[in-house]
């Protein structure tokens, strides 16, 4: 039996030897880019793309893809946004392209126009825990703690076991003073990762201001 490691290596020889041959399959090519991006070979895989959408240029998956990579692998902000605009010019309405306009204009700074692709996702998603979950940070970021934290609800409404979304909730409730709720927040953060959130209790400044508090104290050091 062939380990995940394996297989991939086995889809990229079998890619190697058929895509000479069917240079004009863009699905083909879509799959080889995955399987490098996969193996972490990120710009074989910008290059599987780009072959890709040379053979079909309105193949919104593939450049949902190379945007993927070239933001969250190569940190090329300007060209994955170009990309992602690209596929919602072939399909206005896809939640994913938005989602993803959205991502990389939050790495970029541009706070406002984010907010706004995450609010269009969930006009047509509504309920798109990630979405919540990422406007609720974007919202911090921001400096809108009330807003982030009604984002969080919403997220834990749809996935009400995420142990991140507590957590970040937790610390929204403790920098605008609501000290019960933050630690009530955090109490089921740990109870889903003791380990890492205990830790991470210990020195995040946004617990400064309850760190003194007794039931935060038997939280942390039970």
């Amino acid at each position: 039996m062939l380990n995940a490691g394996e297989e991939h290596f086995d889809m990229l020889a079998y890619d190697t030897k058929v895509l000479p041959a069917q240079t004009d399959n863009h699905i083909l090519w879509c799959c080889h880019a995955e399987a490098l991006d996969d193996l972490g070979q990120y710009e074989d895989a910008v290059k599987a793309y780009r072959q890709a959408l040379k053979i079909k240029s309105d193949y919104k998956d593939a450049w949902i893809g190379l945007g993927a990579v070239l933001c969250d692998k190569l940190e090329d902000y300007s060209e994955a946004l170009t990309c992602f605009e690209n596929a919602l010019r072939i399909n206005y309405l896809d939640d994913f392209a938005w989602y993803n306009r959205g991502n990389v204009l939050e790495k970029l700074e541009r706070y406002e126009d984010a907010l706004a692709c995450y609010d269009i996702v969930l006009k047509l998603n509504p309920d798109d825990e990630n979405t919540w979950y990422s406007r609720g940070w974007l919202l911090y970021e921001m400096g809108d703690l009330q807003a982030a934290i009604a984002s969080y609800d919403q997220s834990l409404k749809f996935k009400p076991h995420d142990d991140s979304t507590w957590y970040n909730k937790a610390c929204c409730h403790a920098v605008v003073g609501d000290v019960e709720l933050a630690i009530d927040c955090l109490q089921q953060a740990i109870e889903l990762s003791p380990n890492q959130y205990r830790q991470s209790a210990k020195t995040e400044a946004e617990f400064d201001e309850i760190r003194d508090q007794a039931r935060f104290q038997k939280l942390i050091n039970p």
